[in-house]
């Protein structure tokens, strides 16, 4: 092979790898991650809500914990922690799994947690023309409402992707555009204690963290939400919802 060849292959070899670690992302984000075709592992004991205690002082502020791409297989575990220790949080659901799961948003409802849109499936929705935007989030609100859920008021876009046609579009369907100042990054496979320290590391009053109870990961995120509400409460944060 000419030097001119190798070159060009190995672009293109570069150029492949580029395209395949941008999808493994995508499918990791979105309905694709194939979570709510696998079994949940029982990831909450005993032993992990022994130390649970549900006094809330708010010596330094209020920090809203947030929840992406639910209701799946692991949202009842997460449910079971926040009872234990009497938190409230916000789930951003998506209309398909709204709709397939039903029993979950009302649950979510009945502890006392907001429900809010994050869209039908997932899309890049910065991509998509104003009819799509338009459905995407009014099905995701019907889905939402048809499951007992209020209207949802808040609308968290998938990967943070908007533009003034989707934020003018949210508002017409009486939400408020909602991202989040830490992030996780609990999706990409993190172990518990490093999703923990994310949070209890950049934790300031206000903070709006993102984490996730509908994607294959979400067995993580469950074992760290205990350390982080103890953690965030021995700091003096109380943890509240996203619009308190």
């Amino acid at each position: 092979m000419t030097t001119r060849g190798r070159v060009l292959a190995e672009f293109g070899l570069g150029v492949g790898l580029l395209g395949l670690a941008a999808g493994l992302a995508v499918d990791v984000l979105s309905p694709a991650s194939r979570a709510d075709t696998e079994k949940a592992r029982t990831v909450v004991t005993n032993a992990m809500l022994q130390a649970a205690r549900t006094d809330n002082r708010c010596t330094r502020g209020r920090v809203a914990l947030t929840f992406d791409d639910g209701p799946d297989i692991y949202t009842p575990q997460i449910l079971k922690v926040l009872r234990a220790y009497g938190v409230r949080a916000t789930f951003f659901a998506m209309g398909q799994k709204a709709a397939a799961r039903p029993a979950l948003i009302r649950a979510e409802v009945a502890d006392g947690h907001l429900v809010e849109n994050h869209s039908w499936n997932h899309p890049h929705m910065a991509d998509l023309d104003q009819a799509q935007i338009d459905w995407q989030l009014n099905a995701t609100q019907r889905a939402i409402t048809a499951a007992g859920a209020p209207a949802p008021t808040l609308f968290r876009p998938p990967f943070g992707n908007t533009n003034t046609t989707v934020d003018g579009e949210a508002r017409l369907a009486g939400m408020r555009v909602i991202r989040w100042s830490i992030d996780t990054d609990d999706w990409r496979g993190r172990e518990p204690g490093d999703i923990a320290a994310s949070v209890l590391d950049q934790v300031v009053p206000g903070s709006v963290v993102l984490m996730h109870d509908g994607v294959r990961q979400s067995a993580a995120t469950v074992q760290a939400l205990p350390t982080v509400i103890r953690g965030l409460r021995a700091r003096g944060f109380c943890t509240a919802l996203a619009t308190d």
